[in-house]
């Protein structure tokens, strides 16, 4: 009888939960339906020129996705201004400038060889951009063709990047990359605010390429590359991951090798839209981790907020404390105390024979000799 009652009462319980799920669902699923509704309306109006796309007279490459963070955006900028610097051309990286608050219509992060804006003011991704590519200058600004027309004049730059710039259809590109985090390409496959798609899968058929971030091969790496091949137009598809680079130590003009965190108590902590992934590289590294603390994607730290991690990592007995660089930029008025501050510093790389596969592929888009 009582195996009856715990039964029915599971059961019970199901159907209120499945009735509180279907009109929590109902509204985000209309809201989904109207955003997908009016971003598809927004491609098609820009496709027919009824919306204006304006061009600049350089080269342009864009780089995003169509997911909302997360797939690893600001380090493969970094790699691709690199590469296109390489070769002996003058780069600059227009960013919007997300969570910065910068007066007027453009703002000038970074020269290529000292940084003009403190990170609240450029936004922590232009900002780290700046911190880690000289000779590359870092420009934000809302309205791209603006900021590419002064870079241009300041500047001379023969090739932009445009940082999520993948929606940014106001300015022509003359390349259009799109990553995708091969861990989790689409979330639960529904628009926002349903899901994390910011636009219909369709719209992948706008890229030039696809890149798949943290692809190192996994059983999920075959169908998804099958999944975008499937696509009606021919899109190449290249793979890169993170690779770990440095420890950088908060305070001080030194860094450490990765190997320091092996068999290390370490607390752990970020505020980015895939705190796992940090975690995972973490545990590669095969740092012990005691604490591991999420805050928000772009959380604006706190001195409390620090007060109370630094507690913690004393009374955990952790030999220091780890975050990401990203975070690290929104630390800047961090007072240590006597547990050190780490930052993760990483970087790009392409998997297996994808480097010179890519870089063929760059050229020869682009139309500029090697």
């Amino acid at each position: 009888m009582l195996k009856l009652k715990v039964i029915l009462y599971n059961l019970i319980n199901a159907q209120k939960e499945s009735k509180s799920r279907k009109v929590i669902l109902f509204p985000l699923c209309l809201l989904s339906f109207f955003y997908g509704l009016a971003s598809s309306t927004r491609v098609f109006l820009y496709s027919r020129g009824i919306f204006k796309s304006h061009s600049l007279p350089c080269k342009v490459v864009s780089v995003g996705n169509i997911t909302l963070g997360g797939t690893g955006k600001t380090p493969f900028v970094g790699l691709l201004a690199e590469t296109i610097k390489a070769r002996g051309y003058r780069v600059a990286i227009l960013s919007r400038g997300y969570k910065g608050n910068f007066p007027g219509p453009v703002g000038v992060v970074s020269d290529g060889n000292k940084i003009l804006m403190e990170p609240q003011h450029a936004g922590d991704e232009p900002f780290l951009l700046a911190e880690k590519l000289k000779d590359v200058p870092v420009v934000v600004g809302r309205e791209r063709w603006l900021s590419g027309q002064f870079a241009l004049k300041r500047f001379q730059s023969e090739v932009i990047i445009l940082d999520d710039g993948y929606q940014h259809l106001s300015l022509k590109r003359d390349l259009n990359l799109l990553l995708i985090d091969s861990s989790s390409p689409f979330g639960n496959g529904h628009l926002f605010p349903r899901g994390v798609l910011r636009e219909p899968l369709g719209q992948i058929s706008r890229a030039d390429a696809v890149i798949l971030t943290k692809a190192k091969i996994d059983d999920n790496i075959k169908p998804l590359i099958k999944k975008i091949l499937s696509l009606p137009h021919d899109i190449p598809v290249f793979r890169v991951d993170y690779e770990s680079e440095e420890i950088r130590v908060w305070g001080k003009e030194r860094s450490f090798p990765t190997e320091i965190l092996k068999g290390r108590r370490v607390l752990a902590f970020s505020g980015i839209a895939q705190p796992e992934s940090f975690k995972k590289t973490l545990l590669d590294l095969k740092a012990g981790i005691v604490v591991f603390e999420i805050f928000p994607d772009h959380y604006e730290y706190r001195s409390e907020d620090m007060e109370r991690l630094q507690s913690q990592a004393v009374h955990s007995g952790v030999e220091a404390m780890v975050t990401t660089e990203k975070d690290l930029v929104r630390l800047k008025n961090f007072i240590t105390g006597s547990i050190p501050l780490w930052a993760l510093s990483i970087r790009h790389t392409f998997q297996e024979n994808d480097q010179p596969r890519f870089d063929a592929f760059l050229w020869g888009r682009l139309g500029l000799e090697k």
